[in-house]
């Protein structure tokens, strides 16, 4: 008797893409500032519920060059690290670098890139934020379900 197999259902990668847009009453420097300045960072970074204590940000912010910050849950304490590297910096347009979950036990978790682009409109400026290479649908789900707390993703919002 032969097995039939079904073969697994596959989407296409722009199907996979998530692009987060945000308008900022701001000049494009001010938001490139608040985006890559590590003293401003922590008001940035974070889902609601979660913080990112200055004194765990590492970053050598330069092409090739290496991060490392810890999210931490408001309500438990539970620390989230994450780490990853730069890989195109264009001041005051373009930010994009490596990023992965640091596990436990010092393994990292799926890598994805990630583009932000910043671009003058209406008086303000607009962010594209975009993971380049997300190929891990379902872990992306889980992890940011996770991040949020089992709530909806609410970061990213204008402070």
């Amino acid at each position: 008797m032969s097995e039939q197999l079904t073969p697994m259902p596959s989407t296409a990668p722009d199907e996979l893409m998530l692009v987060i847009t945000r308008h900022f009453e701001a000049p494009i420097q001010t938001v490139w500032s608040a985006l890559t300045d590590l003293n401003q960072a922590p008001a940035w970074w974070g889902p609601h519920g979660f913080h990112v204590p200055r004194e765990t940000i590492e970053a050598d912010f330069e092409v090739g060059g290496r991060y490392r910050a810890c999210m931490v849950q408001e309500e438990t304490g539970q620390r989230l690290w994450w780490s990853g590297i730069h890989t195109r910096i264009e001041p005051p347009t373009t930010f994009e670098y490596t990023y992965a979950w640091d596990n436990e036990d010092g393994t990292r978790g799926y890598e994805t890139e990630v583009a932000i682009k910043l671009e003058e409109e209406a008086g303000g400026t607009r962010m594209t934020f975009t993971p380049v290479s997300y190929t891990h649908l379902d872990v992306y789900k889980r992890q940011a379900t996770a991040a949020a707390g089992a709530r909806p993703l609410t970061g990213w919002q204008p402070t």
